[in-house]
């Protein structure tokens, strides 16, 4: 579990940084430093919400599982705005320039913050 918590931890630096170098050089590459850092932690955000709702013993197949399973446990308190960054996430995989940068780059701080409401218990 310490290995996923520091990655965990990494990840969201990662983003945090991200987003900064953006906001201070809005390049195409600065951009996509942006979305690399957010699949990230979107892919480390369900699997720890997965395991969360498995140790509940329920299941979640899939990251739209893992996150209606862990709003009904209460985990997270906002699963449509984490439907939306998974769904921006999916989109990205295949196209950068889906949504405009700007948009983008809105949504990764969004993220940033519900990403805080992920805790491991000690």
């Amino acid at each position: 579990m310490e290995s996923i918590k520091q990655k965990w931890r990494e990840v969201n630096k990662f983003l945090k940084e991200a987003i900064q170098l953006y906001e201070s050089q809005p390049t195409d590459l600065s951009f996509l430093t942006v979305a690399k850092s957010f699949e990230m932690v979107i892919e480390y955000a369900w699997r720890i919400l997965k395991r969360f709702v498995e140790e509940q013993g329920l299941e979640a197949v899939s990251p739209k599982a893992a996150i209606r399973e862990s709003a009904k446990l209460k985990l997270i308190s906002d699963p449509e705005k984490w439907m939306e960054c998974l769904e921006a996430r999916n989109n990205s995989v295949h196209d950068y320039f889906g949504i405009s940068q700007e948009e983008y780059v809105s949504l990764a701080k969004d993220l940033m913050e519900l990403a805080k409401e992920l805790k491991f218990k000690s």
